[in-house]
């Protein structure tokens, strides 16, 4: 066990206003270090428990965050952008927003339909196939871009983005055996998630993406409420989410909501700047630290509405701020 003291007479010779600082965190420290001190290991379990769903969450805007500095400094971002519309008009708006949503809508009633099937298992398996391999396919045009770098003095990242395309096409394989590990499920659907957001988000405009999240916003409020007032559980879309599990709780975050915050980072990277990001990137784990409790509390509650409609309020002012 480490443990730090400090010695408030080395400071004496400093202000009496910066002395009495040190003193008062030294008396929080001493505080907060007994606190810890006498926790049974029950209540270490707990806390761990209730705050280790965060992790995925900072994995993945902090993995969007060093990302999208890659394609700034060593990229040409339109070689990858996705064939969206990319006007700033209605027309692009409306037909981003029916475009995803249509998505959305889709991939519920299938996810649905598919658990009157008789053979369920193999339905989610199909569709987690086909989100594998669009994954893979851009992490593997992603990581062709650093070909184009000239003097690239970065081996490591071609053996990383390699690394993770044969984690996909490995994964594939493990789901097809019906032996896929939760830890590597987990590791490649936050990549995976990561990869997708930031294409969406340099493919996708400002007012774009806060009308696309909005709208997948109330999706996922509409589609919780109807799950809560019906009585339905979880477990026909927990291969669909990324589980953090612990002795006494286990938390289930979905795929598209790691894939909302990676756009929303990436949104407000590439069109407002470092400062803009962060600011999003805390309002999201703000948001979701709110709804994990009250996850806690009703079993479920929609991950993107609060978390996403915080992080826009960076966007958005940059948006007004730039028309005006």
């Amino acid at each position: 066990m480490l443990f730090l003291s400090i010695n408030t007479k080395k400071f004496a010779v400093l202000p009496r206003l910066f002395r009495n600082i040190v003193s008062k965190l030294k008396i929080f420290y001493m505080m907060v270090c007994t606190h810890f001190i006498s926790m049974k290991k029950k209540d270490i379990l707990d806390f761990i428990g209730k705050t280790g769903f965060i992790i995925p969450i900072l994995v993945t805007v902090f993995f969007t965050f060093f990302m999208v500095q890659l394609v700034l400094f060593s990229f040409n971002k339109e070689e990858l952008k996705l064939p969206l519309p990319s006007g700033e008009g209605i027309f692009a708006i409306i037909a981003n927003i029916s475009l995803f949503i249509s998505i959305a809508i889709v991939a519920i009633a299938l996810i649905y339909l598919s658990k009157k099937v008789q053979r369920s298992e193999n339905a989610h398996n199909i569709f987690i196939i086909i989100y594998l391999i669009v994954g893979t396919i851009l992490v593997l045009l992603f990581g062709k871009q650093f070909f184009n770098v000239p003097a690239n003095t970065m081996p490591l990242i071609y053996v990383f983005f390699g690394s993770l395309a044969y984690l996909g096409f490995y994964s594939i394989y493990l789901i097809v055996m019906d032996i896929l590990p939760e830890r590597l499920k987990n590791f490649i659907f936050i990549i995976y998630s990561s990869i997708i957001g930031i294409y969406l988000g340099i493919s996708l405009p400002a007012t774009s993406t806060i009308a696309i999240i909005l709208a997948l916003s109330f999706v996922d409020l509409f589609w919780v409420y109807y799950k809560l007032r019906n009585h339905e559980t979880n477990e026909p879309l927990e291969k669909f989410m990324v589980i953090v599990k612990y002795p006494n709780i286990m938390w289930g975050i979905g795929l598209g909501d790691l894939t909302c915050y990676a756009l929303l980072v990436t949104c407000s990277f590439m069109n407002f700047g470092v400062i803009n990001s962060l600011v999003s990137i805390i309002l999201i784990l703000a948001g979701s630290v709110f709804s994990m409790r009250e996850a806690e509390k009703h079993n479920y509650f929609p991950g993107l509405p609060l978390s996403t409609g915080l992080g826009l309020i960076p966007i958005f002012l940059g948006s007004v701020m730039a028309i005006s």
